[in-house]
């Protein structure tokens, strides 16, 4: 966070407790919060101010608030969904398992493109090893 957003931060904390500004005061609050994003410090502020325990806001309350505040920005952003390319690898009948997992069913579809080649390879597959 760099001082002009400090700064915005101060004056959103000086509304609700009348708080004197100055550059001193900014400087002081910059050299403890500039590790934190602006948008996780404002989170950081309204939890804290949600806590009884805490009668004068200093920035310490902000920075021990940070990590839920963090933690709560996460949770609330929308997740993209998974993009999913191509299909599942197929399963065994026989066996259950993964195609690729499963030694006898790949030593069979060998053995059948050993004797047949590529031609009808894959309807083998389909008709006498995948589920």
């Amino acid at each position: 966070m760099n001082i002009a957003e400090v700064k915005q931060l101060l004056t959103e904390i000086s509304v609700i407790d009348n708080r004197k500004l100055s550059e001193e005061v900014a400087d002081g609050w910059h050299s403890i919060l500039s590790f934190m994003p602006l948008e996780i410090a404002r989170e950081a502020l309204r939890l804290a101010r949600k806590d009884d325990r805490i009668n004068w806001l200093e920035p310490k309350h902000l920075v021990s608030w940070g990590r839920e505040a963090a933690f709560k920005l996460d949770r609330d952003k929308p997740k993209d969904e998974e993009v999913l390319i191509g299909s599942p690898m197929p399963v065994c009948k026989q066996h259950n398992a993964p195609i690729m997992s499963c030694d006898p069913c790949c030593h069979s579809l060998h053995k059948f493109q050993q004797a047949n080649g590529n031609s009808g390879l894959e309807r083998f597959a389909q008709t006498e090893i995948y589920a």
